[in-house]
């Protein structure tokens, strides 16, 4: 049976009273553009929209445009093992079986908080002039890269869409969250495959020719970005990556 379109789930979305089974996508509103038409952000295998609710609260909900073999299963072990890990830039989500009704078919979707920030290609490219953001930055970037391995969590799709900075939680502090945990690695799943290979301009070569999947894999990724900030050229930091 062929998955939703993008259309169907437009259309889907736009009733979310009647079209989903949580009770807080119940209560909320898509965002949509000035016609009204939602405005899902489009990815590999899914689309993402906003959905927000009376309460402030906001949420990512993605809604799968075709299958991924054993995806309630890969979602259980990963948020089971980030509730454990506790990490500081991970986000809360909830896989739903019965998530959004579609044209009279339930069919699953993943719920997320939402995050609002800039993506680290964006967050780059307004503080090129200002050398102390960028080392702020390096210095979250390598802390994070010291938090996944001793967690063991491999990400597996470290590049600029999936990395967002945000304000911190004291004036003027910097903060980062890693969002789309899709192809992550836990141990639980060291016997699986993926299925993904993350974004080509940020993996090895060798991950792309042989679909590694790994805790290994985030190494070639956390090195790539390190060396192109202008302070991560610095043996110190590089060593620690």
């Amino acid at each position: 049976m062929p998955w939703p379109l993008s259309q169907d789930y437009n259309e889907a979305i736009q009733s979310p009273a009647t079209n989903f089974t949580d009770a807080d996508l119940q209560k909320g509103e898509t965002v949509a553009n000035a016609l009204g038409i939602p405005m899902p952000c489009s990815g590999n295998f899914a689309d993402v929209y906003q959905v927000r609710c009376p309460d402030g609260s906001r949420w990512a909900v993605k809604c799968f445009t075709r299958e991924a073999v054993g995806l309630r299963e890969r979602y259980q072990e990963i948020s089971a093992w980030l509730r454990r890990a506790k990490l500081p830039f991970t986000v809360d989500f909830s896989y739903l079986e019965q998530g959004i009704r579609v044209a009279g078919k339930w069919h699953p979707v993943l719920k997320m908080q939402w995050v609002e920030g800039l993506t680290l290609n964006q967050f780059v490219a307004q503080h090129l002039d200002k050398p102390a953001m960028l080392e702020a930055l390096l210095q979250l970037w390598v802390r994070m890269g010291k938090y996944l391995r001793d967690a063991e969590v491999g990400h597996c799709d470290l590049q600029h869409g999936n990395v967002l900075l945000v304000p911190g939680s004291t004036p003027g502090a910097l903060a980062l969250k890693l969002i789309d945990y899709d192809g992550m690695w836990v141990p639980a799943l060291a016997w699986k495959k993926s299925g993904e290979v993350g974004h080509p301009s940020y993996q090895h070569p060798q991950r792309l020719r042989e679909g590694t999947y790994s805790l290994d894999v985030d190494r070639f990724p956390l090195l790539v970005v390190a060396a192109a900030l202008p302070a991560g050229r610095r043996p110190t930091v590089m060593g620690s990556l």
